[in-house]
């Protein structure tokens, strides 16, 4: 397996994405977290945290992985919450891969992307309050006015890390069969917003090595007119 990690600071005066990847006999583990923007601690929230579960996989017994990596966000949260209050929190998504078995878990609105065949597929789901009021509505708790209404809120988060206590969470509780050649991109959402989801699977899908395909997403992004958010990715090739 190859992990390629790219980074871009965009057009923002600071850098609020940050990235890890490592790698033990168990598999390899890989965490992508985007810091809320306008918040004075979102750099240092999603740096901790991509740190901190890094160091929480590194010394995992090796059982029961979706209960450990729920416990560890839960940790993270938690360390984030009491260093900074809420004066800051930060997105995640992390990906696991053991054999040719993938695990994940997400926060926010950063996603895990598979490519398979040339077809993109996302895997987990975008935590914000259009996601919060598309499940009110479809169980009838709000009328189609207030959901119109809300949807201008839509953007927001509806979880992040550093809320003291995570709202919502995506964990896969069993493993993801993975193929020989399947891409997976763990990505903030400067890539999507800016390149699109149509874009990126043409990307993926030419069959280029990884570094080279690491490269070209982010040529595409750079290629971008108008402002441009910070955009972090890691890229796993599967063999």
């Amino acid at each position: 397996m190859v992990c390629e990690i790219r980074s871009f600071i965009g057009t923002r005066p600071y850098q609020e994405d940050a990235a890890e990847k490592c790698e033990t006999d168990k598999g390899l583990f890989a965490a992508v977290c985007d810091g809320i923007g306008s918040r004075p601690e979102g750099g240092a929230s999603s740096g901790l945290a991509v740190k901190r579960f890094a160091e929480l996989f590194k010394g995992w017994s090796g059982d029961n992985y979706p209960a450990f990596i729920v416990d560890a966000a839960s940790r993270i949260d938690d360390e984030v919450y009491k260093r900074y209050g809420d004066r800051c929190g930060t997105t995640a998504v992390t990906a696991y891969i053991t054999g040719n078995e993938l695990y994940w878990l997400s926060v926010g609105d950063s996603r895990l992307y598979i490519c398979r065949g040339g077809e993109l597929t996302q895997m987990t789901r975008t935590h914000n309050y259009s996601y919060v009021i598309d499940l009110r509505f479809r169980k009838e708790l709000i009328d189609e006015k207030t959901y119109l209404a809300e949807q201008k809120k839509g953007g927001l988060l509806a979880s992040f890390i550093g809320m003291g206590g995570i709202d919502i969470v995506d964990v896969s509780t069993k493993p993801f069969r993975l193929r020989s050649g399947d891409i997976l991109l763990l990505a903030t959402d400067g890539l999507y917003r800016s390149v699109g989801d149509e874009a990126i699977a043409g990307i993926l899908g030419r069959d280029s090595p990884p570094a080279e395909t690491a490269d070209l997403l982010m040529e595409a992004v750079k290629s971008c007119q108008g402002s441009l958010d910070n955009t972090t990715f890691a890229l796993i090739r599967h063999s």
